[in-house]
């Protein structure tokens, strides 16, 4: 049947071009129906013993995710400016969607048990911005006498305040984080904000994932393109893989998202690996058949040869491939899971397209274009070539240290191995220069600022 689709590609291949274009049409209209799943939790099953004791302790005590605002004054953040700017801040934030009052935990929202005359008096810890450098003061020695609030709500220096701002679900934590930064722009002066907590680290880190995903994605094709073009010299011939690349992504995306599956930080990055295994075997194609085509001069002719003698081979490695890619099912990760079953289709898919994308393709040009490219290669070795021959021939001629080379780098690999640090913490998925890391270890002095910074 594979066989008889070759046959039919070759035999008419703009109906074969047009049958392509319109089933890939098909799965990208999928695409805007994309959901997309940012939440780290997903990783693990819906009725895992941690995940479902986790959630019914947060919904038993009504805990919500927190993100934490840190106000830091290297001068004294307790004086009448500062404590103003906080004030407002926070009734801002509080007007913010997604935002839990009840638990919002800050100088202006948090009560302050004390005694008086014998009574004990409930009231808020400041229910009014002080109006001099002395009432500020006095402000700061009470919330520094409390044990609820020293180290912290308030720093023991004085230096900074923290807010802490419960959120309805931790998916909103990015975009609530947007917010608060676009308030805190309007607030200028000698503090510093920080922004931390571990709902925005993990939110952010999905976020920008799929940011760098949508880079990533095409610059690897365009690397790709680069490189077959050093090799064949014609842009005709490396256009037609990268629509097979290009193809592939769609069916297997297009399938994912339509099935109803949520494109999870795993599967993001599906189209990074389909995409430079979806060009192997049109690589394959495209080589042996300007190396038979100066045999034949038909490019018919040439092309039923190539795809006779590759075809066991392209289906045996694609099979492969993605046998080994669909055995990720087994792993008892959900994403995981759906990455490897949508990669094992892409690669089948990606087969597919290249026993009839290519044969069609190749149909279509004009046999004068491989005329006048044999007589442009004749006796003609690429640089590529020459240094491909020098490494075999060294390698035939010297394979004690071929082989003992090897063997050092395989040692160094194990040794490599051995070293391997297992990390976690979510900070350390991002680079030292940004903005999370930064604010979540950002020197302040102050151990209840490190504390917070790096909690909730």
């Amino acid at each position: 049947m594979a066989k008889g689709i070759i046959r039919g590609s070759m035999n008419h291949p703009v109906v074969t071009i047009i049958i392509l274009l319109v089933v890939s049409f098909l799965f990208a209209t999928r695409f805007p129906k994309m959901k997309v799943d940012t939440d780290p939790e997903n990783m693990l099953e819906k009725n895992e013993y941690v995940r479902v004791f986790h959630n019914k302790v947060k919904e038993d005590y009504n805990i919500h995710d927190k993100l934490v605002l840190g106000v830091v004054n290297e001068k004294g953040a307790f004086n009448p400016e500062t404590l103003g700017k906080t004030a407002a801040i926070i009734d801002r934030i509080l007007q913010i969607k997604g935002v839990e009052r009840a638990d919002f935990i800050s100088p202006t929202t948090t009560n302050n048990v004390t005694s008086k005359d014998g009574t004990m008096v409930v009231d808020r810890l400041m229910s009014k911005i002080p109006a001099t450098i002395e009432e500020a003061e006095k402000l700061f020695r009470m919330a520094k006498d409390n044990p609820l609030f020293a180290e912290k709500l308030v720093s023991s220096d004085g230096r900074a305040i923290a807010i802490y701002i419960p959120i309805q679900r931790k998916n909103m934590s990015y975009r609530i984080s947007q917010e608060i930064e676009s308030i805190l722009s309007e607030y200028p002066g000698d503090e510093k904000f920080y922004i931390a907590g571990l709902p925005v680290a993990e939110d952010t880190f999905g976020i920008e994932m799929f940011k760098q995903m949508g880079m990533s994605a095409p610059m690897a094709m365009l690397i790709i393109m680069i490189i077959m073009l050093i090799f064949f010299r014609r842009l005709s011939l490396v256009i037609p893989p990268f629509f097979v690349a290009m193809f592939s992504v769609f069916w297997t995306m297009g399938l994912l998202i339509g099935t109803g599956f949520t494109v999870h930080i795993m599967s993001s990055m599906i189209p990074i690996f389909l995409m430079p295994i979806a060009v192997v075997d049109s690589v394959h194609i495209l080589s042996e058949f300007h190396d038979r085509y100066p045999q034949y001069r038909d490019r018919k002719k040439t092309l039923q040869k190539v795809m006779e003698e590759l075809f066991k081979p392209m289906l045996f490695t694609s099979i492969t491939s993605a046998v080994g890619f669909a055995s990720l099912a087994l792993a008892p990760i959900p994403p995981v899971r759906v990455f490897g079953l949508f990669v094992a289709f892409g690669i089948m898919a990606a087969w597919l397209m290249t026993i009839t994308l290519i044969p069609a393709t190749i149909m279509l040009s004009k046999e004068k274009w491989h005329q006048r490219g044999l007589e442009k290669r004749a006796d003609r070795a690429t640089p590529i070539s020459r240094l491909m021959r020098r490494f075999g021939s060294v390698s035939i001629q010297r394979t004690r240290t071929t082989m003992t080379i090897m063997l050092i780098l395989v040692a160094v690999g194990i040794y490599g191995i051995s070293r391997i640090v297992v990390n976690d913490n979510p900070v350390n998925w991002f680079q030292k220069d940004h903005k999370i890391r930064v604010r979540t270890g950002c020197s302040m002095n102050t151990s209840a600022a490190r504390t917070w910074l790096t909690s909730s």
